[in-house]
């Protein structure tokens, strides 16, 4: 027996050492190509077996990931030590043993055991059924939003690698689409009496550098519009943003509500957006008057990341949000695409949902400047890059073809959990600017369209920086960097058509 253990161990090692060269997974049938982090690996247990890898034989805990089902913990190798050694000196025969991966851009991407698969049509179920007991797998759920799409989770087992299985899975033809899911650290963010503190409503050391907000409240302040904060959960009692709670709300996670509060990343954006205006308490909104719908995630380190994500913008558009804004990043996957185009052709009762979305970082999690998935899924996608206050493009952004504008993203002061507020920086912060716009713009003319309202947005900008707008496109003169240029709400609202 101890032989054939021995074996065993020795020809998945080799498999693996075969797989690392061409590691991938499927997109739209496409292989995105995986690269195997060699500094790290990731232990998946049941969550009753809490079992570690020794610190003595070079393995150092970082992370720790739960779920009902799975205990995920991430350990980073000490230089003598590989994955061969980590399988090699496995506790336990319910502990599974993967590498770590990174996408093409750089981005950390821990595998987590679970696979979305949708299936061609709904009379495949039983083929979907054959195929999880063939290769191990258990059927978790049917996505309660978008019905052909199944979760399904790979048992713990050595050996069971889920982004093989998942293009094995693709591989036979019957389904439509299969891809593993990964879990990472989905955030785009770099580490009224306070109302002149928001440089980005009126900036008062750079004329003219900030989205000429005080002008556009004549016309507009948002009532009546619903905005939809894809995020880590509103605080729905903070003082600056109760009066605009809306009062349906939902948590992706637990797939119920009320929505819950995770961190304090979604506070801020919600503030950014809609925070209440001439209350005499801190600072005011874009859209001061509109109201916030709350869809929590904790965003960081949760498994079905993915599924959840597109939960939320299923759930945001089926209970009528007018504008949606996230402020993450994800790896591409046909399941999110479908949320997306869902929202954008089916929400507002056909007219479509705004899609706003940050254009992310250029920080240790995005090395290159390219806009983060799915900013740069499609036009349909508005893309917000992130502007300073003396009108320079941060040193952050991303940036790149499907930029539509740029908005104030750099010490942006809002609301923070338990009534307080505070600064942060990044395209998380210009994402939710362009968010509260198209809310005034809807205010004006609830009949537009989502195109019509990406068309005026896109017109109606300040030609800032010293980057040439020299590109000719469909709304005018653009450059890669600003988009289309700095928005301008006056100009936005002044210019929306009111029949």
């Amino acid at each position: 027996m101890k032989k054939f253990i021995t074996f065993m161990v020795a020809a998945f090692c080799l498999s693996l050492s075969i797989s690392a060269q061409d590691s991938f997974y499927y997109y739209h049938g496409t292989k995105m190509p995986l690269s195997e982090d060699a500094t790290k690996i990731v232990s998946i247990a049941p969550k009753t077996e809490n079992v570690s890898l020794s610190q003595s034989n070079g393995f150092t805990l970082v992370k720790t990931i739960s779920d009902t089902r799975s205990l995920i913990k991430v350990y980073e190798l000490s230089s003598s030590t590989t994955i061969k050694r980590a399988i090699a000196t496995n506790p336990s025969a319910s502990v599974n043993i993967l590498p770590c991966y990174k996408s093409v851009s750089g981005n950390e991407l821990i595998p987590n055991g679970y696979i979305n698969v949708k299936l061609k049509s709904a009379t495949d179920y039983s083929n979907l059924q054959t195929i999880a007991q063939q290769n191990g797998c258990e059927i978790i759920e049917q996505n309660p939003f978008m019905p052909l799409w199944y979760n399904l989770r790979v048992k713990n087992a050595p050996g069971h690698n889920s982004v093989e299985i998942a293009n094995a899975i693709y591989e036979t033809g019957k389904f439509a689409s299969a891809f593993p899911s990964f879990t990472f650290d989905a955030l785009e963010i770099s580490y009224d009496p306070n109302v002149y503190e928001q440089w980005g409503l009126y900036n008062s050391q750079y004329e003219d550098l900030d989205i000429s907000l005080s002008q556009a409240w004549s016309y507009a302040t948002g009532r009546g519009i619903k905005v939809a904060v894809i995020d880590q959960g509103i605080d729905l009692n903070h003082q600056d943003l109760r009066d605009n709670i809306y009062p349906l709300s939902y948590d992706t996670e637990t797939k119920t509500s009320p929505s819950k509060l995770y961190d304090y990343h979604g506070t801020h954006c919600a503030g950014i957006i809609a925070a209440v205006r001439n209350n005499g308490i801190q600072v005011a909104g874009v859209a001061p008057d509109a109201k916030l719908m709350s869809v929590s995630n904790s965003l960081s380190l949760t498994s079905n990341l993915e599924s959840n994500l597109a939960n939320g913008i299923n759930w945001a558009w089926e209970n009528s949000a007018d504008v949606i804004s996230c402020s993450w990043w994800c790896e591409k996957n046909e399941l999110l695409e479908e949320a997306i185009d869902n929202a954008v052709t089916k929400g507002r009762e056909g007219k479509g949902c705004v899609f706003v979305k940050s254009a992310g970082n250029y920080t240790r999690l995005h090395p290159t400047y390219d806009i983060s998935y799915p900013g740069d899924y499609s036009p349909d996608v508005i893309a917000v890059s992130n502007m300073t206050e003396n009108g320079s493009l941060s040193t952050t952004s991303c940036y790149g073809p499907n930029l539509l504008v740029a908005a104030p993203g750099t010490n942006i002061l809002s609301t923070l959990p338990d009534n307080k507020i505070g600064k942060l920086s990044g395209t998380s912060m210009a994402c939710p600017h362009v968010a509260g716009l198209a809310a005034l713009i809807l205010e004006r003319n609830p009949s537009l369209t989502a195109k019509k309202v990406r068309e005026i947005i896109a017109k109606n900008t300040k030609k800032v920086g010293s980057i040439p707008y020299s590109t000719n496109k469909i709304y005018g003169t653009w450059n890669i960097k600003y988009g289309y240029g700095l928005i301008d709400a006056y100009k936005a609202v002044i210019n929306t058509p009111r029949n």
